[in-house]
């Protein structure tokens, strides 16, 4: 006798759909969470590259530095060298590292001179600057001397918080701490980082009536 497979009925089908269903929503929400993680991963690297390239680049730049004339909040300044004219600072030899609030930006400026300057327009130009004005946090908001050979470069980008920590008030500061926060407001690294001064000038400042100077 020959027997006929029964098909399936409504009830079966409606089932059938429904835990389709309930796979297929299960293997998006498992896509998307790994691709979240993935993402979030890629980000947290990045930031930590990011704040291991400055934090590389800031103790470079201090390391070799005669004075830290400001550590103060997110504000650094200091007389990096001194190759233009020995036991001055010089305008070209001046540093200035601070945190652009708006931007979230570590931003470093100097003056950089072309090598197409003649000797004699460049020592005109390279003046020599007085220790007591560069001792201000303000000192950064003045206005650049000759804005065409100011140069000014991102450090690092997304930073929320930037921070120094002399180790005794500059321009006395023979040691200099920092921390660095970069990344988002969701996801952050912190960077630490850590500078001794290896030609320091600390023991040629003075105070005179009430200002710094350098002997």
């Amino acid at each position: 006798m020959r027997r006929y497979r029964r098909g399936l009925t409504l009830a079966e089908l409606v089932l059938a759909m429904a835990i389709t269903t309930v796979i297929g929503l299960a293997i998006t929400g498992v896509a998307a969470a790994m691709s979240n993680i993935n993402e979030r991963a890629e980000a947290y690297y990045e930031y930590l590259q990011s704040g291991r390239v400055a934090a590389s680049r800031l103790e470079e730049a201090l390391r070799s530095a005669r004075l830290v004339t400001v550590a103060e909040g997110s504000t650094i300044v200091a007389w990096t060298s001194d190759g233009a004219d020995k036991g001055n600072i010089n305008l070209s030899e001046v540093t200035m590292v601070y945190l652009d609030t708006e931007t979230r930006q570590l931003m470093q400026r100097t003056t950089v001179f072309p090598d197409s300057l003649d000797q004699v327009t460049r020592e005109a130009l390279d003046t020599s600057l007085p220790l007591s004005p560069l001792t201000s946090p303000s000192v950064v908001d003045d206005e650049a001397p000759y804005p065409q050979y100011d140069v000014t470069r991102v450090l690092v980008r997304n930073v929320q918080d930037f921070q120094v920590y002399p180790d005794v008030p500059a321009p006395l500061t023979r040691t200099l701490k920092f921390r660095m926060v970069v990344g988002s407001y969701a996801q952050t690294v912190t960077q630490y980082g850590a500078v001794t001064l290896r030609a320091s000038k600390v023991s040629n400042v003075a105070v005179a009536d009430g200002i710094y100077i350098l002997n």
